[in-house]
């Protein structure tokens, strides 16, 4: 019985990394009709640190459809280098690269940027319920030239106060 369940959770899993996947490509070929066929009615997206006033939360299917209506599509490329998953969740880490477009909330410059984020999907009956993404946004505006790197680091006392 145990090997059973094992090899129906693994199944799964498959199916699971399959519409993330889905999902995905959607997304990139701005498939809006596949795109909404792939989330749940009270889908979330979670930018993690983002606050929501900046577009850290979208809940439910429509918002996040408006959202994908008004978002250009992607100028770089985004690539998975690594995923797993269970009968729940989806963990994928992906490569973003590209030249910062910026977004509804932050002037892009066109400089080339390369960076990984991980983004947990929590499924629900063969589709996404939501969507967790984990970024290091600072690394994206320093590499933009958005944010000078001298101006994070330590400066001593003595300089400091100059």
């Amino acid at each position: 019985m145990g090997a059973k369940k094992n090899a129906a959770k693994k199944n799964v899993a498959k199916k699971n990394i399959k519409i993330v996947r889905e999902l995905q490509q959607a997304v990139r070929e701005r498939d809006e009709t596949r795109y909404a066929e792939l989330l749940t009615e009270d889908a979330v997206i979670r930018v993690a640190g983002v606050p929501r006033a900046l577009g850290g939360i979208t809940e439910g299917r429509e918002q996040i459809l408006a959202n994908f209506r008004q978002q250009a599509a992607p100028a770089g490329e985004s690539e998975m280098r690594s995923v797993f998953a269970d009968d729940d969740h989806v963990c994928a880490v992906m490569r973003v690269s590209g030249p910062f477009g910026g977004n509804q909330y932050f002037r892009g410059n066109g400089k080339p940027f390369t960076s990984y984020e991980c983004i947990v999907y929590g499924l629900e009956g063969g589709r996404v319920r939501e969507q967790t993404v984990y970024m290091n946004f600072l690394d994206v505006y320093v590499q933009a030239g958005l944010v000078r790197l001298s101006s994070l680091t330590a400066q001593p006392a003595a300089a400091a106060s100059a």
